[in-house]
């Protein structure tokens, strides 16, 4: 008898946890875990921000070599770039404080705010120091256990889109009048893929 009810227990829970599973997946893979939108609008921001951050050392470059009658017209393209970039970082470290009231509704949902963690740390002086690589082994475990991350990299016209609106922003800060800003307005660089940096080791 206890046989029988074992033989038909074990497969029901069985069942009812691998249908669990299934749909916290499902969830994941729709967008419906909000740490997974954290980490696709956070990854999105600070490729935006290199992206800027290119441009504006080419319009660095072009102010130190101008001529002083053209010098005027690189300084308003050089200053816009340098203040859309920091537009973007700051994007990307609101979204970085919006880690601890961002739910993870799955084991991805985890790995998503670690990630963020763990790519947040331009500003720590030794990442070997506890408990960064403690931090980036949890990671890694829980990679291998929960998968991969379920990301689509931005297409060009989103980053572009994006570009021109820090750069508006920027604009607007440092008090550009629309002509001016229509004419300083540049293009990013050349779109490069979205790379994503190993864990902690730059």
């Amino acid at each position: 008898m206890a046989d029988s009810d074992n033989s038909t227990t074990l497969p029901s829970v069985m069942q009812r946890r691998s249908a669990r599973q299934a749909l916290n997946e499902s969830d994941s893979l729709d967008g419906a875990d909000p740490a997974l939108s954290l980490l696709g609008d956070w990854l999105r921001a600070q490729h935006v921000s290199r992206v800027l951050c290119r441009l504006q050392q080419r319009l660095e470059r072009r102010v130190l070599d101008s001529s002083c009658p053209a010098a005027m017209d690189e300084k308003v393209g050089y200053s816009i770039a340098n203040q859309a970039e920091v537009e973007a970082v700051t994007a990307a470290v609101k979204m970085q404080d919006r880690i601890p009231c961002t739910p993870a509704r799955s084991l991805l949902g985890v790995v998503a705010k670690l990630e963020i963690i763990v790519g947040a740390d331009r500003d720590i002086d030794d990442p070997t120091d506890f408990p960064w690589p403690h931090i980036a082994s949890v990671l890694d475990d829980l990679k291998k256990i929960a998968g991969r991350l379920p990301l689509d990299r931005p297409d060009r016209s989103t980053v572009r889109a994006d570009c021109r609106r820090y750069q508006a922003v920027a604009a607007d800060l440092v008090g550009l009048e629309g002509q001016a800003v229509g004419r300083s307005f540049e293009q990013p660089p050349a779109f490069a893929p979205m790379q994503r940096r190993p864990g902690r080791r730059h």
